[in-house]
């Protein structure tokens, strides 16, 4: 018969016993994980990114949990940061009357003046051209419809070349944007941007300023006008807009 088996003494037991609470330490303790000091980062970048867009309140404190493995003199800083600059510096000036309203496109600040005729345009342009940033070399102005209202055609081709000379000496690249065709608005003030829109681009030309036509594109085009016939509606401001940007991107003196 087989011999029962030694029962371990209660010596070899004990030391075994501490043998493996020696090499083992608590059981329950582990390292700080990845994933938790990962979490924690995320969770600071997120508070701080809501403080910064004004979506956590500037009571709200920032949580101050620090990952195990920062040191401690590594703690979030609490204060909110500042507004961050524009990446792109201003590279044009669109001035001129109620049809810039809603003239925008890429890295252009815009000065509407509604109701300006060309008179007005000169006076205001000194200091608009003194407040502008030097990144600003290209300057666009729209102007002369409330001028053909005043049926004085001629008063008005004195005004334009007044302002052209004044531009052609302000050292940038500039463009005048010419008139709009009225529609429905009689024969009249028709005729009158019509003359307009054929003495700007020799006036322009001998000045060494930039001509943008616009007539033929708004020419009988109801659908780029609101319903008084003078102003465009938000595509004709698109197509208006469009079309100063093209002309100046394609123009080699820009």
């Amino acid at each position: 018969t087989t011999a029962p088996a030694a029962a371990a003494s209660p010596s070899v037991l004990d030391s075994s016993v501490g043998l493996a609470s020696h090499s083992t330490g608590k059981p329950n303790e582990r390292p700080p994980s990845r994933s938790h000091n990962a979490s924690s980062r995320r969770r600071l970048l997120r508070e701080a990114v809501m403080r910064h867009s004004g979506s956590l309140p500037c009571s709200s404190p920032i949580s101050a949990t620090v990952s195990p493995l920062q040191p401690a003199s590594s703690s979030p800083n609490l204060h909110p940061p500042s507004s961050p600059r524009p990446l792109f510096s201003p590279t044009t000036l669109i001035v001129g009357d109620s049809f810039t309203r809603n003239i925008r496109f890429f890295n252009a600040v815009t000065h509407c003046l509604p109701g300006a005729t060309v008179s007005i345009i000169l006076d205001k342009l000194p200091g608009l051209l003194r407040s502008l940033p030097p990144s600003v070399h290209r300057v666009i102005v729209h102007v002369g419809s409330n001028d053909t209202a005043r049926q004085q055609s001629e008063l008005t081709k004195k005004d334009f070349n007044e302002l052209l000379k004044a531009l052609s000496n302000c050292g940038k690249s500039v463009f005048i944007s010419g008139p709009v065709p009225t529609l429905g608005r009689g024969v009249g003030r028709f005729s009158r941007i019509l003359s307009l829109n054929t003495f700007l681009p020799s006036a322009c030309r001998a000045h060494n300023v930039g001509f943008i036509d616009n007539f033929n594109l708004f020419w009988n085009r109801s659908s780029f006008f609101r319903p008084d016939g003078v102003h465009p509606n938000k595509l004709g401001s698109r197509i208006l807009a469009a079309n100063l940007l093209y002309t100046v991107q394609s123009s080699p003196r820009d």
